[in-house]
């Protein structure tokens, strides 16, 4: 993905997130209502405990139906972003080759990006990356994405406990 952060955005006319291939993506609350509510009525031990416990839960649950009932976990997703975009919607740029949590899944805070995209402020283009030029992003397709600043946020790897070295009495 290609896209701009959040405090450029705001300060941009217009800003495009470029992306390989589409990602699931959901809109939450940037602030849990039931962890405020549970933080002003009881003790603050208590109401962290509560939350938690209500989060890890959550997304269990919203983890483990996904990847049992993948379909029906995309068609949700589906119906939130088609009616978070309206006629902004794309297939194409908002439906993933694999079921959800297969790879990954993207939290938008308040919809923001949603917003954004349904205003005219932002947009998405689904498209391989041919090469970098002087004046922006030439794509695989044929089109130029004319760009003044470029932030790139591709080649995540995960690498298990940071690659440390682990050793019981010098042996590794």
């Amino acid at each position: 993905a290609v896209t701009m952060v959040p405090a450029m955005a705001e300060r941009a006319a217009h800003v495009t997130m470029l992306q390989r291939t589409p990602t699931w993506m959901s809109a939450q609350p940037r602030r849990d209502r039931m962890a405020r509510l549970a933080h002003r009525l009881l003790p603050p031990r208590l109401a962290h405990r509560l939350v938690r416990a209500k989060n890890v839960r959550l997304q269990a649950a919203v983890f483990k139906t996904a990847r049992k009932y993948p379909a029906k976990g995309g068609s949700m997703l589906t119906r939130a972003l088609r009616k978070a975009l309206g006629s902004a919607y794309q297939a194409s740029d908002w439906q993933p080759p694999y079921g959800p949590w297969d790879q990954r899944l993207c939290l938008v805070p308040d919809g923001d990006l949603f917003a954004a995209i349904r205003t005219g402020r932002a947009d998405v283009v689904t498209a391989a990356i041919e090469r970098f030029d002087e004046t922006g992003i030439q794509l695989a397709n044929g089109h130029h994405l004319d760009a003044d600043i470029i932030v790139t946020a591709t080649g995540l790897r995960l690498a298990m406990a940071g690659q440390i070295k682990v050793t019981l009495n010098g042996v590794r």
